[in-house]
This record gives structure tokens, C-alpha cells and sequence, in this order.
């Protein structure tokens, strides 16, 4: 339970962060400069940005992955909490029916997942490990690939495929670490995971900005993340740390649908733009 409540929390935090450093940005009208170190909602953004990622930390270390980075996933209802509150405004139907859904979804799953079994230390230069690396480097070279050949908005579904991967494998790096973290001092295997994570985790944070940036609405892109992110930590959960889901026929369905609830949220939560009349 304790790992549960620090995702959550991890989760509030997160999107308190994206708020606030979207409040300092709007005050600078849009401009992303040294300007911004400046800012008072800027350094609040950076502070509850430090807060998530320690939470998450310490949930890793408590939890199993696929569970932690489920709850993570309700960081975008947040955002939208953090957003109403902010402008002292309540959200409207819809906005209010994608925070109910945004947030019951990976709820809904985690419930359904039931206990996750685990097993001891994880052997990273073991066959089962390295094939699962190369098959998330094979998912982020084909959303990087497919960014490519479809450039402007289209391909930014392509930078959500490998930013989601990113972070389902940076969350798993982010588990060997926390769970022991004075190995990284000793223990080869710990400081080459916390080397990966220093280089995987902020890269893929820059392709989410990236994604975002090129697509013309944050919908599909965060649905994209929301959807590859559990599932790569779920197939790392069960090759590195022996995590192992009970799941029968009225489970799985029961989870596929939870999981469609969360994307409908999502979706509800950036509705689409006003057409352009025609001239």
C-alpha cells in the first residue's frame, strides 16, 4: 500500500510541476529562456518536479514497477486539477468527465492486478535483460524513424512512441537504483543502471517536449505515452525483477477496459480545436 500512496502522491506532484512551470512560461508570453530561472512559479514547477521523481523513487523501491508507473499515469488528471484551481474556475462537463475517467482508469487497474510477485536482485548482463533492452531500442528507433520520415505534426505520435519506452525503461533503471543505492558505489552492475538512467531519463523527457511541441493537439501524444509506458514496464517488470501477474480471462478484459477508460479521460481532457471557417 505504501508504494500505492507514493505514486499517487508522485503523481499530484508531477502534475503540480507542469502547471506551474506553464503559469511562469504564459507570464513570459511563451518564451523559454534563462528568464524563467527567474521566475517564482518557475522554481515552485522545478521544486514539485524534484518532489515526483523522489516519490517515485522511493515507490520503485517499495513496489512493483508495472503498478507505480500505472498510478504515475493519473498525473494528467492532475494537471487539469491543478490548472481549474489555479484559475479559480471549475472545469467544465467535459474536462470534469475526463479527470473522473483520467484518474478511475489506472486505478481500476491496479485494483485488478491484484498482489504482483517479485524476485530478488535483477542480473543486468543477464540474456533475458539484454534482449529486452534491444527490443526497447528497437520501439525507440521506430518511433524515431517514423518522426522522421513524417515530419511536422504527424510525426509526433512517432517522438510519444519512443518517449513512452523511454520512461517505462527509465523507471525500471530507477527501481535497481533506489532499491539499493549505496551499490552504485560498489557494485558495477548498480552504477552502469545509474549511468543508463542519467542518459535515459532526461532524453526522453526531451522527446516528450519535442513530441508535444510538433503535435497539434497534447491528446493523442499523451495518450501514446500514457498506453507504451506501462506496458514496456510491465514486459521489463517480469524480465528483470521475476514480477508476475495472476490473470485470467475476466481480468484481462476487465484491465483492457480500465485502460480504455484512461485513454477516453485523456481524450476528454483536450478536446478537439474549434474548425477553421472557411473564407
Amino acid at each position: 500500500m505504501l508504494a500505492e500512496v507514493l505514486a499517487v502522491g508522485s503523481a499530484v506532484a508531477a502534475g503540480s510541476a507542469v502547471v506551474a512551470q506553464q503559469r511562469a512560461t504564459h507570464e513570459l508570453g511563451g518564451a523559454a529562456d534563462r528568464r524563467l530561472l527567474r521566475r517564482p512559479w518557475w522554481l515552485a514547477g522545478t521544486g514539485a518536479s524534484i518532489v515526483a521523481s523522489a516519490l517515485q523513487a522511493v515507490a520503485l523501491a517499495e513496489g512493483a514497477v508495472v503498478v507505480v508507473q500505472a498510478l504515475l499515469a493519473t498525473a494528467v488528471a492532475w494537471t487539469t486539477v491543478g490548472e481549474s484551481l489555479l484559475a479559480r474556475r471549475r472545469p467544465g462537463r467535459g474536462p470534469l468527465l475526463g479527470v473522473v475517467l483520467a484518474m478511475a482508469g489506472p486505478v481500476l487497474v491496479v485494483v485488478l492486478l491484484g498482489d504482483v510477485a517479485g524476485e530478488g536482485p535483477v542480473d543486468l548482463t543477464s540474456t533475458p535483460v539484454l534482449l529486452s533492452l534491444l527490443g526497447v531500442g528497437v520501439v525507440v528507433a521506430a518511433g524515431l524513424a517514423g518522426a522522421r520520415l513524417r515530419p511536422g505534426p504527424p510525426g509526433a505520435l512517432g517522438l510519444a512512441l519512443a518517449c513512452g519506452a523511454g520512461y517505462g525503461l527509465a523507471a525500471s533503471l530507477l527501481a535497481v537504483v533506489a532499491r539499493d543505492p549505496g551499490a552504485v558505489l560498489t557494485d558495477p552492475q548498480h552504477a552502469l543502471a545509474a549511468v543508463l538512467l542519467v542518459i535515459v531519463g532526461p532524453a526522453s523527457f526531451v522527446t516528450s517536449q519535442r513530441a508535444l511541441a510538433r503535435a497539434r493537439r497534447a491528446g493523442p501524444v499523451v495518450t501514446v505515452i500514457l498506453l507504451v509506458d506501462p506496458l514496456v514496464a510491465t514486459v521489463i517488470g517480469a524480465t528483470w525483477f521475476g514480477e508476475r501477474i495472476a490473470l485470467d480471462a475476466p481480468t484481462t478484459t476487465g484491465i483492457v477496459l480500465a485502460a480504455g477508460l484512461a485513454v477516453l479521460g485523456v481524450r476528454l481532457l483536450d478536446p478537439a480545436p474549434d474548425p477553421v471557417p472557411a473564407r
